[in-house]
């Protein structure tokens, strides 16, 4: 059985506000001003990620008008509050308005579900993928605002995507404590050192509960592929002065109908689009596109003794569309066991072998299964007679071979090209060609059909 490895995130509003207090789940017992503690004596993480908000910056840091002064800001200002736990800050935008007591006015504004929300996916993905996760635990015990509500949303659809990417399940669960209560004079923080109490008395007593804990499988993710049409060719809202390659071109191009083909169940073409796919170009741009909106994240003079932290581009759809092939391409070409560059599409085919592995990313379906298993098994009955007529040959289109996936009318109606395309899980006679080769049957998409095909992969996205 394989050993879990843990990523925990943990929500955080400010914590010098928080009082000290005893936790306890089952027969473990801690003493601190925050969750974290416990959550590492419970759970055991491979590695912690502490989320907070940049609200947390004050006004002398945000005057300083550098966006990335205000994140190593609020970094090291939460750093102190770890108290000894390892543990990542990742610092992300917020919304909050806050007033001094000299008049001055700071203004924090961003768009959460565009922002945060895609941000905090990411990140929790590309950690547990660092982390070689297993599991992601989530504590909303201190989250404030709307990050617990959004931080389980982005946490589920990790978990999804991880499942994905590791071809295998991802268990979710979710911590919260007791909440503190009210009007009990608990010790506060010392003076001396803001990890221990500063006079005696006892702390309340606070239980650790469990809320939630789901499962989820590699199939799980094609609940989150669906796409606006314009939005899902667009990375950023604005990408004015920032250098992300030609994105447009490889979502229309490759990442799209690679993600089609996983929500249709269509493995040769995902094979085949895996094949071709660049890992590194894929990271670049994620990468290039969280750096984009960091350098437009800033600061501006909203009037007299006011500062506004606003951002000059949000996340659209291209950018879930980027995670989520980040994921379902990790699962692929691991089962591939492809460690080559990449090649042109007219140079690769795809085995019934590399089918047959391809099959534990659809498992989750039975629909998607069954359709799946019953075009192999007409491919592995050609393949044995194949084997006892002849030694091998060139490439033969499918209606040659007689082997019959679609209607002829297809060849001329689009509508009934998609609707035998979808029933037959992409394998359709008039698209596929086939060859016998090395005594090992190779299919591959004709390079005629390769348009219509990505036609009907990007339509079954939006």
């Amino acid at each position: 059985m394989e050993q879990e490895s843990i990523l925990a995130v943990a929500t955080w509003g400010d914590p010098s506000r928080w009082s000290y207090a005893e936790y306890i789940s089952g027969e473990k017992r801690v003493r601190a001003f925050s969750t974290l503690s416990i959550l590492r004596e419970v759970e055991r993480p491979a590695k912690i990620l502490v989320v907070v908000l940049d609200t947390l910056a004050d006004y002398e840091t945000v005057e300083a008008g550098n966006y990335g002064k205000i994140l190593e800001h609020v970094e090291r200002y939460v750093g102190q509050y770890l108290c000894g736990v390892e543990a990542e800050v990742a610092v992300l935008p917020g919304v909050y308005e806050r007033r001094e007591s000299d008049g001055k006015r700071l203004l924090f504004e961003s768009s959460p579900r565009s922002e945060f929300l895609p941000l905090l996916t990411y990140t929790v993905l590309e950690k547990a993928l660092e982390a070689d996760a297993t599991s992601i635990v989530l504590d909303v015990s201190h989250g404030m605002n709307f990050m617990p509500t959004l931080a389980l949303r982005a946490c589920e659809e990790a978990a999804a995507a991880l499942a994905t990417a590791r071809v295998g399940r991802v268990r979710l669960r979710v911590y919260q404590s007791d909440p503190y209560p009210a009007g009990v004079r608990a010790p506060s923080r010392s003076s001396e050192d803001i990890c221990k109490p500063g006079q005696d008395g006892e702390p309340p007593i606070l239980n650790y509960n469990l809320i939630l804990e789901r499962a989820f499988e590699p199939w799980d993710l094609a609940r989150y592929i669906s796409y606006e049409s314009q939005q899902a060719l667009k990375v950023l809202t604005d990408v004015r002065g920032c250098e992300l390659g030609d994105a447009r071109n490889l979502l229309e191009g490759q990442t799209l109908p690679l993600l089609g083909a996983f929500r249709l169940g269509a493995l040769l073409q995902l094979a085949l689009l895996a094949k071709v796919a660049s890992m590194d170009e894929l990271k670049r741009i994620l990468e290039g596109a969280v750096n984009c909106w960091k350098s437009k994240r800033g600061v501006r003079e909203g009037g007299p003794g006011t500062l506004e932290v606003s951002s000059g581009t949000r996340f659209a759809a291209g950018f879930w569309v980027l995670v989520h092939v980040r994921a379902v391409l990790e699962g692929a070409r691991k089962l591939l066991e492809l460690i080559k560059e990449p090649t042109q599409l007219g140079e690769v085919a795809v085995t019934l072998d590399e089918l047959g592995r391809l099959k534990k990313l659809v498992e989750g379906s039975k629909v998607i299964s069954a359709l799946v298993n019953r075009e192999i098994s007409k491919l592995k009955y050609l393949e044995g007679q194949w084997l006892k007529l002849r030694s091998g040959s060139g490439w033969l289109r499918c209606d040659e071979l007689q082997l019959k996936c679609g209607s002829d009318e297809g060849r001329v109606d689009e509508s009934i090209f998609k609707r035998d395309f979808i029933a037959h899980a992409g394998f359709h006679t008039d698209a596929l060609e086939i060859r016998l080769a090395e005594k090992e049957l190779e299919i591959r998409v004709r390079s005629d059909q390769w348009e219509r095909v990505n036609r009907v992969l990007r339509e079954v996205t939006q």
